[in-house]
């Protein structure tokens, strides 16, 4: 099972009432544009789900939700938890809300993911921070943002006859966590676009975010990267294919293509 930073499960709706756009067309690249949306992906992890409600609007600021469920049909889900002897559940999941202003492109956001750890049953990591938006020229912008959290597991302490590293016991927030995160779009037509992405996570207190669980640790990769080339090909359609990967020891790199269709 890749052991990335995972997503939190949280069931949401779309709401009926669908904010009004402007007739121009979309720049579906940018990664910190609100407006409302869904999208499908499927490849070699699974089936991924992806939708964005615009929740406001005005002349200076957007805000929004997003909730993502990857690998929705629990393919290839044959990792095993040594303790309870269940199978892990391939699934995750993220809920994001953010605000962005369109003036000067700052913006804030709180990103919430979950899915069951391979050990510790199941995991929420919730993070908090700022991002900002840096055009290096017309066709190139970087977009860094700072995240803040922390890490909640389940109780397995019933597993251990005492107090053990290894133990989640009492736990609420296992660790607190800081993530450093940039996206980068190039756009090679008006049409065709490259958006990579890249991030670091570490934790700052409680337990270690990667050191092996044998020793006290959540053992979880501290890279995740991935690459998306885009191709809008109407006003509100496009498509795309998604690499990506982490430094996990025993993760797979995977491949996506993807349709999305903003309202």
């Amino acid at each position: 099972m890749k052991k990335t930073i995972m997503t939190l499960a949280v069931l949401t709706f779309m709401s009926p009432a669908i904010a009004a756009e402007t007739s121009a067309q979309l720049d579906m690249s940018d990664p910190t544009d609100v407006y409302t949306t869904l999208g499908l992906a499927y490849g070699t992890a699974g089936l991924d789900f992806k939708g964005m409600l615009m929740l406001s609007s005005t002349e200076t600021q957007k805000t929004g939700v997003i909730f993502e469920a990857k690998n929705m049909l629990n393919e290839d889900a044959d990792a095993i938890n040594p303790l309870t002897r269940d199978e892990v559940s391939a699934r995750s999941y993220r809920l994001r809300w953010g605000t962005i202003n369109t003036e000067n492109g700052l913006g804030w956001s709180i990103d919430a993911v979950n899915a069951e750890h391979p050990f510790f049953g199941n995991m929420t990591v919730v993070q908090t921070g700022p991002n900002m938006t840096i055009p290096v020229g017309d066709s190139f912008y970087i977009w860094p943002i700072v995240y803040v959290g922390g890490v909640l597991v389940e109780n397995n302490s019933e597993h251990f006859p005492m107090d053990n590293s290894m133990s989640s016991d009492g736990i609420d927030i296992a660790s607190a966590v800081i993530t450093g995160m940039v996206y980068a779009r190039y756009a090679i037509t008006d049409q065709l676009w490259a958006l990579g992405s890249y991030s670091y996570t570490t934790d700052i207190q409680g337990k270690s975010w990667s050191d092996n669980i044998a020793d006290g640790g959540l053992q979880m990769a501290k890279a995740k990267y991935d690459l998306t080339l885009g191709y809008q090909f109407t006003e509100r359609q496009n498509v795309t294919l998604i690499y990506r990967g982490d430094d996990g020891d025993s993760s797979d790199d995977s491949f996506a293509v993807g349709y999305n269709y903003a309202f």
